[in-house]
């Protein structure tokens, strides 16, 4: 079947008497005046250049991201590939009324808007015009300059500082108990592709495609949609989309925010490396060390192939933030024992993550 040119339907102008106005109120979200709303394409056609090439800062199979240009700031600009096996208008609606319950989070992209435009073409098709439906479907955000974290994840000894990759871990918990405990929303697509960093390196959850409300409300239709590595192995063979199954996605961005990869055959290993990096560099202090054996067992928890022997997402922040106890010199001669030496045992000895998991369940309220 061979394509004709493509004629607009001459059957309405509309005008609008200041297009200014429009930019400010995308301007006034922007700086927190007014919250989220429907935004007219045109405006969202404008800030991107009609959605250039040279604006374009992203790519996937959802479609294309955008900078837009604004006189207080930019934005981006998700305009969704509608009408494939990726996405479709329910997703769309789906994520909106989840970006919609969000109310601002450090760790959490911010959502400014939505524009839901169907319009209608005439197409020319073999001497014959036909009256076609295009769909725009997008979503406005705030701009993060620096990229998502999968492009800065490295192994032990190269890339990020441990501190860094430490503070990223603790705002992704505190992202993700925000998303369960105050507005319930599992993300369900929980990976480094949709954790932002900004300039302080500070990570923000994003993209709610795939979101479901822990009350059951939200809209699923279709096969399960996942991404393999990252996906909880009950719900990749079929079962239930639970909180628990984010929980395992997160232990997976730990071990690979830690490790570089997303499992460890050798958990020793990755440590001793660790100690020797941290001892090299100016600023080491004995509690690094023990965070990065803290962080990788707090990951092997989380990717237990049994959901209910993960911890809640509740008690991970407050894991982390337990005091480290000081070294136990269990069978060690106190003579043989360098005063700012670690051994593996003695590490070992300054961890009992069981009974912290328990102090740690016993504050909860819930179990989120």
């Amino acid at each position: 079947m061979a394509w004709g040119r493509v004629v607009e339907v001459p059957t309405m102008v509309i005008v609008i008497p200041n297009a200014g106005r429009e930019h400010d109120v995308l301007e006034h979200i922007l700086d927190g005046v007014e919250g989220p709303r429907d935004l007219p394409l045109e405006i969202l056609r404008d800030i991107t250049e009609d959605f250039s090439e040279h604006r374009k800062i992203g790519q996937g199979g959802f479609g294309e991201v955008y900078k837009g240009v604004l006189r207080n700031g930019s934005v981006a600009v998700k305009r969704i590939t509608v009408n494939t096996k990726t996405v479709d208008d329910t997703q769309f609606y789906n994520e909106v009324k989840s970006l919609l319950k969000i109310i601002n989070h450090p760790n959490v992209v911010r959502f400014l808007g939505f524009c839901a435009n169907t319009h209608h073409t005439l197409v020319e098709m073999t001497g014959q015009v036909h009256l076609t439906h295009i769909k725009e479907r997008l979503l406005c955000f705030d701009y993060i300059s620096n990229r998502s974290l999968d492009k800065h994840i490295t192994d032990e000894l190269r890339g990020l500082e441990w501190n860094t990759r430490y503070q990223i871990i603790k705002g992704i918990c505190n992202g993700l108990q925000y998303l369960h405990c105050v507005i319930n929303i599992i993300h369900m697509d929980l990976k480094p592709a949709n954790i932002m960093v900004d300039d302080n390196m500070v990570p923000k959850i994003t993209d709610f495609g795939l979101a479901i409300l822990l009350d059951g409300t939200s809209p699923t239709t279709g096969e399960p949609c996942f991404t393999r590595g990252y996906c909880a192995p009950e719900y990749e063979k079929g079962g239930k989309a639970t909180a628990k199954c984010d929980i395992y996605s997160l232990g997976v961005i730990i071990m690979e925010l830690v490790t570089g990869r997303k499992d460890i055959s050798d958990k020793n290993k990755v440590e001793r490396k660790w100690r020797d990096r941290l001892e090299r560099s100016e600023n080491h202090t004995p509690l690094q060390v023990q965070q990065v054996t803290k962080c990788l067992q707090i990951a092997e928890r989380c990717m237990k192939a049994n959901p209910e022997q993960r911890p809640s997402v509740s008690e991970i922040p407050m894991l982390l933030q337990v005091e480290l106890q000081k070294p136990v010199t269990n069978h060690v001669d106190e003579k043989l024992r360098k005063p700012t030496q670690n051994t593996d045992a003695t590490r070992k000895d300054d961890y009992n993550l069981d009974q912290q998991s328990e102090e740690a369940k016993a504050s909860c309220t819930s179990e989120c």
